[in-house]
């Protein structure tokens, strides 16, 4: 048997107190480590045992004590000594000295408390009624059982616990590194991996130079209804392209000849068209321009007696090589300068981007699709990018999308996109919000969208678009552009049969809108004009005519667009095709089924006729505006049957009131001055002189006297403090009669306050200050037409934009719900 001499030594951190301070420790100490001390104890009572039988596996055995000179007896007499001296001066490191056990009843008497104070613990969490119940004896029924969840807490696993382990982080991890290889980095890899160069600073540099925003590989689109504008992020200036296809007719499944437009109309027309020329009149009158009164008679007389003059094709400023023979399908510009008797043109887009599914030309979804497919590739490799489609996978896109968009739309663009195009990524961003980056806009502004088909008013705030604002007007510059051919047709306008359908007929158009209509008010006058009359083999005739007042009566209908809507009932194209809109159906709610498109409550009351223009009693008023955010909740609750396919035809200057009410109303009423001095104009059909002065009066006039005061923010502020304690008032009243009074106590309110407030106004001797309307022009003189493009641009080109991009792995992954977790708005 081997006895071992002494026992291990363990020795703590040295105190440099006294003995007295050490006892005094051990003391306070003792009480605490009392269960300790009896664990160590028990598991090394065979250890801890005096020195001469000490179990020590570190001391040398007695066997060998013979085999052991002198100096090492004596060495261990020595360290035993000291040994001795330490055990005395630190009594806890004394393991030649056992510890105090603590007795078995006494931990059962510290355990049966522990116990009891948790049920006292448990008592209280139940009278608080914060009580955790756990139904795990209920029997699970169904399908799916229950499963035990994990206290990630305690858990050993680093699930979730780290950035880097969220899908959209990896996503962007794995973009970065497809990125790193299309921007050239393969030799730099290639060099590690044979070791030629250092690995080790040399990675963090390549990381760290990775730029998912790099405006060399990424492409913004903006689809619009008459045109696609594409082109690189780092580009000035986008490529414009027409949206427009052009198929033979043997391949048409509708071939149905448009009526064209003619000078006879009836008196219908006439009454709508009379009303616009006594509003220029009357504005004329006002600036103190002198009209001469024989103007009508001068115009009709030349231009009854104008005659062409032949010129030869190498003189024309503007040759147009016309395509007649209907062999394939075209695109863009070519669709442009095919003529009508052989071919029909298609549009695939529509108000901002969304589909034309209302178009009688297309007979299946998969044919509106391949047309946009086709569409933009002849776009993308045209002469300014020269891209073909294995090159798409190196490059990510920024897509515009509508303000007012309708989901179904989104999501088959991004599928297109990504699953059939095979490009690296996507991002989306609104029309308003893009144009508001482009504008170098930071501050509350209103964006007037004026485009080829529709106009929309947006009104922004902090860099998100405020869903309730959002108005579409169903008008925009192609409607200016076909009301003012028929006003010069009826001026007998030296054009025989011009047909507005064919291809040369609308450039003709398009080219004498551009040239001639104006809102300045000097400029109107008889006027004499040339044009080059072009039509597919015959020769070119120049003629000359004069205009009057049809230069500023037909952009005079964006304010009264009630002769638009006329013109629109005669078009066949407005039938829509059912089969089209079948295949493509609204989004729902997964959960519900309810439509969960975004729904305008300005949109809503625009098309009821509910405007706040031309309300002459102010008590109605501040109650339907204190009564706002209630309505809001009471649409957004509503479930339709059916979306709504309304037209609407508000005048321009009253939904810009209607949607800059509602905006400040529902987010802050001090935000109303900020909007109406912020008013910025954009789009193709807002290239029209002098448009922001016209728009300026039209707004002063409409607009109430109650929302055009400067004080009214401080008014409605104090207005709805007192209606809100009326009606908390009324929830604690113990009679349920006062509820039912509120209302009526609420619109006596309104009348005293009321009566003050215009007391107060008019002791100022009537001096009310307004507040100011400034409807912005596009800055930097840039192209009022592209500024939503270049703003996408601004998008593209900021680290912001990594957190946007859908991948085709995210896509096939999450679906259509990833958008809900990468867009700058509430999808």
């Amino acid at each position: 048997m081997v006895v071992y001499e002494e026992a291990i030594e363990i020795p703590l951190v040295d105190d440099d107190e006294d003995d007295d301070d050490d006892d005094s420790v051990e003391e306070h100490n003792q009480e605490q480590d009392s269960v300790k001390d009896d664990e160590d104890y028990e598991e090394n009572e065979g250890n801890l045992q005096v020195p001469e039988i000490s179990r020590s596996a570190t001391t040398t055995p007695l066997s060998h004590r013979n085999t052991v000179d002198d100096d090492q007896d004596e060495d261990y007499e020595d360290e035993e000594v000291k040994s001795n001296e330490r055990g005395r001066k630190h009594a806890r490191s004394d393991h030649g000295k056992a510890p105090k056990k603590v007795p078995l009843h006494l931990l059962e008497k510290r355990r049966l408390g522990r116990i009891k104070a948790a049920e006292e613990f448990a008592k209280k969490l139940k009278q608080t009624g914060i009580e955790k119940v756990e139904n795990i004896n209920l029997r699970p029924t169904g399908l799916f059982q229950p499963v035990l969840l994990i206290n990630q807490k305690n858990y050993s696993s680093d699930y979730l616990k780290k950035d880097e382990q969220m899908f959209a982080l990896r996503e962007r991890k794995t973009l970065r590194n497809n990125t790193q290889v299309s921007l050239g980095n393969t030799p730099d890899i290639a060099d590690l991996k044979n070791g030629t160069a250092e690995p080790t600073d040399m990675t963090v540099a390549a990381e760290e130079d990775i730029d998912l925003s790099d405006a060399n590989k990424t492409l913004v689109i903006h689809a619009g209804s008459r045109t696609i504008k594409v082109g690189l992020a780092k580009d000035e200036v986008p490529l414009v392209v027409p949206s427009c296809v052009a198929i033979p007719k043997s391949q048409s499944i509708f071939n149905k000849f448009e009526t064209p437009i003619t000078a006879d109309q009836p008196a219908e027309f006439e009454e709508m068209k009379s009303t616009i020329q006594q509003s220029f009149k009357e504005r004329m009158r006002y600036y103190k321009r002198k009209v001469p009164y024989n103007a009508r008679e001068q115009v009709l007389t030349f231009n009854r007696a104008s005659k062409p003059q032949f010129i030869e094709d190498k003189n024309d400023p503007d040759p147009k090589e016309w395509i007649n023979r209907a062999d394939r399908k075209y695109y863009g510009f070519e669709a442009t300068r095919c003529s009508k008797e052989s071919f029909t043109l298609r549009y695939p887009f529509t108000k901002g981007g969304s589909f034309n599914l209302s178009s009688p030309h297309y007979a299946s979804l998969q044919d509106l699709m391949q047309d946009v497919i086709n569409l933009l590739d002849y776009a993308l490799s045209s002469d300014g990018l020269s891209l073909d489609r294995a090159q798409y996978s190196q490059y990510k896109v920024v897509l515009v999308v509508p303000d007012l968009f309708e989901k179904a739309h989104v999501e088959m663009f991004l599928r297109t996109l990504l699953t059939e195009m095979q490009f690296q990524a996507v991002a989306i961003i609104q029309e308003s919000l893009a144009t508001c980056y482009g504008a170098g806009q930071s501050s509350s502004t209103c964006v007037v969208n004026i485009g080829a088909t529709h106009t929309t008013v947006a009104c922004i705030d902090e860099g998100s678009v405020l869903e309730n604002s959002l108005i579409s007007l169903n008008y925009g510059g192609d409607d200016i552009t076909r009301l003012f051919a028929l006003l010069l047709m009826q001026s007998k306008f030296p054009y025989k049969n011009w047909d507005l359908n064919s291809s040369h007929g609308w450039l003709c158009a398009q080219e004498l809108k551009e040239k001639c209509i104006t809102f300045q008010d000097a400029n109107v006058t008889v006027q004499l004009y040339n044009y080059i009359k072009r039509i597919p083999g015959q020769p070119l005739e120049q003629y000359e005519f004069k205009v009057f007042d049809e230069v500023m009566v037909a952009p005079l209908a964006l304010f009264y667009p009630e002769i638009i809507a006329y013109l629109h009932s005669k078009q066949s194209q407005e039938s829509g095709n059912a089969k089209l809109e079948d295949q493509l159906l609204p989004s729902r709610d997964t959960f519900t089924g309810t439509f969960n498109d975004w729904r305008s409550l300005s949109q809503n009351e625009c098309l009821n006729g509910d405007l706040y223009c031309g309300w002459n009693q102010d008590e109605e008023m501040l109650s339907r505006l204190l009564d706002l955010q209630t309505n809001i909740e009471e649409l957004q609750n509503e479930d339709p049957s059916k979306p709504d396919r309304r037209k609407n035809y508000t005048p321009l200057e009253k939904a810009i009131i209607q949607s800059i009410t509602n905006a400040s109303i529902s987010l802050d009423v001090a935000k109303m001055t900020s909007f109406y001095s912020n008013i910025l104009v954009v789009g193709g059909g807002s290239q029209i002189p002098a448009l922001d002065f016209v728009l300026t009066d039209r707004i002063n006039i409409w607009r109430p006297r109650l929302l055009s005061v400067s004080s009214f923010a401080n008014f409605f502020k104090k207005l709805t403090k007192k209606a809100k304690d009326i009606r908390t008032a009324a929830a604690k009243s113990a009679n349920p009669d006062d509820e039912d009074k509120s209302p009526q106590k609420i619109k006596d309110m309104i009348n005293k306050e009321l009566d003050e407030y215009w007391d107060g106004i008019e002791a100022q001797n009537g001096n009310e200050h307004l507040l100011p309307v400034n409807v912005i022009p596009p800055p930097r003189d840039m192209d009022a037409a592209a500024l939503t493009w270049k703003g996408a641009t601004v998008l593209a080109q900021i680290k912001l934009v990594e957190e946007l991009y859908l991948t085709s792995t995210d896509w096939d992954m999450h679906g259509s719900r990833i958008l809900q977790y990468k867009c700058l708005f509430a999808y």
